[in-house]
């Protein structure tokens, strides 16, 4: 066992409390793997006997409706763990998960993250932090939806993404991967943006979007056209 591989599972943030003992368990109880863009790690309400753990490379979460759209859920960069909510109730994974990139990847146990909850304090606080920040976040998307136009939830998902990558937002899948990123058409979102870039507010690259003015972005995402 490479002391890489104990540190590559430390830096996943839900099990960064975990010492060497509790780490090595896992490590001896979960398989390392590799995917390449495309490929299906697990499909929505397949039950979820594996945590997915991103050690490398992106992963994205979709949603494929019978009528053949889809909804993109969000994409996740490594180090981190997925669909840990699935592991808790037990009613199968709650999305398709897809590699975006190039990935590698530890499928560790359900019953793994279970007992660490049950054992370990900051693993617990951690998933219960996570899970309502989620919750929030749903809410807050479930508001947009319902209420805002094409610019304002375009201006919210950019301003959500720059918090994380900065000013230059890389686009999933480019305008047709944001427009299932927030539930529209492409034709809205290309509207949407040439729009926010007329304002100054940004500027469209092929595929990413650099942000200009984050302050009045922020301010359109809030408050909308008015």
């Amino acid at each position: 066992m490479e002391p890489t591989d104990l540190r590559g599972l430390a830096a996943v943030p839900v099990f960064a409390a975990l010492g060497p003992v509790r780490l090595r368990r896992l490590l001896d109880r979960s398989v390392l793997r590799a995917a390449r863009p495309g490929a299906v790690l697990a499909v929505r309400g397949q039950p979820a006997e594996h945590v997915i753990v991103v050690q490398a490379g992106i992963l994205t979460g979709v949603h494929d409706t019978a009528d053949g759209k889809r909804l993109r859920l969000g994409d996740f960069a490594g180090p981190c763990a997925v669909d840990k909510s699935a592991v808790l109730d037990g009613g199968g994974y709650t999305a398709t998960w897809l590699a975006a990139t190039v990935l590698r990847y530890r499928l560790v146990p359900a019953g793994e993250l279970l007992r660490l909850i049950d054992d370990v304090p900051a693993v617990r606080r951690h998933v219960l932090r996570h899970l309502a920040q989620r919750l929030r976040h749903r809410q807050a998307e479930l508001v947009r939806t319902s209420y805002a136009d094409a610019g304002t939830r375009v201006a919210a998902w950019l301003v959500a993404a720059a918090g994380r990558s900065g000013r230059r937002v890389p686009l999933p899948g480019a305008q047709q991967g944001l427009a299932e990123s927030i539930g529209m058409t492409r034709v809205s979102v290309n509207r949407a943006l040439r729009t926010l870039a007329e304002a100054g507010l940004l500027r469209v690259e092929p595929g990413a979007v650099v942000v200009l003015a984050p302050e009045l972005l922020a301010a359109r995402a809030v408050h909308g056209d008015g």
